[in-house]
């Protein structure tokens, strides 16, 4: 598995996609394995940007952070393997108009299990102002809202899986380069059948097997199925 994170990155590299730092967390147990890599960063392509508020931005750029710790015996099984896995994604730019810098963040995480008020699904999707980029205080909101949105269902998304939608959705030419590297399909092909194949056949169990022959839980991953 770290072969495949240093040959995917090593794809990005041929794009000049670039990160910033990379930890493949040696000190974890034996039976787990994971990195975490910091800024992952690539620009985002102007005909992407056809519904962008407020007006000014030509030069916006995405930055990715991933963490994962996943369990080496399950994903050899297609259980779920993952025990960490969190996507945070930064869009940032400087408004040409304004000369403000502007920020949009959203994050794909693996809820820990803790007890909320809100549901959780396993794997979820939220969007919501990045605070790390500045105090609260000093944060211009403008004349947005911000409070907790649903955290909606998504598919887990690693490095491999995350960074190709991303890719995808803001910069869809250099996406047709990686389609074109059949490095980059084969290993996108590995991790969508061990990943995304079991997550999605577990939604569709729910009305097949019996509750207690199943990989991964469909009331964890869908927490409103009743």
């Amino acid at each position: 598995m770290k072969k495949d994170i240093v040959d995917f990155l090593n794809i990005l590299s041929r794009l000049s996609i670039s990160y910033k730092t990379i930890d493949y967390k040696e000190n974890l147990p034996e039976h787990l394995w994971g990195y975490s890599i910091k800024e992952i960063k690539f620009s985002i392509e102007k005909s992407t940007l056809k519904h962008i508020r407020p007006l000014g931005f030509s030069n916006l750029e995405i930055l990715i952070d991933i963490d994962v710790v996943s369990q080496n015996a399950e994903w050899e099984k297609l259980n779920d393997p993952f025990e960490v896995l969190s996507f945070r994604t930064l869009l940032k730019g400087t408004n040409k108009i304004t000369d403000k810098t502007h920020y949009l963040s959203f994050h794909v995480d693996r809820h820990n299990g803790g007890k909320t008020n809100e549901i959780h699904p396993l794997y979820h999707i939220q969007y919501l102002q990045n605070s790390k980029v500045k105090p609260k205080d000093e944060f211009d909101h403008g004349e947005s809202l911000q409070l907790d949105l649903p955290r909606m269902m998504q598919m887990p998304m690693e490095l491999i899986l995350g960074v190709s939608v991303i890719i995808s959705n803001f910069a869809p030419e250099l996406y047709e380069k990686l389609l074109n590297d059949r490095q980059f399909i084969n290993l996108t092909k590995e991790y969508q059948e061990r990943i995304w194949r079991p997550y999605i056949n577990s939604l569709e169990s729910y009305w097949l097997t019996p509750l207690n022959n199943r990989i991964w839980d469909p009331r964890l991953n869908c927490p409103y199925l009743i």
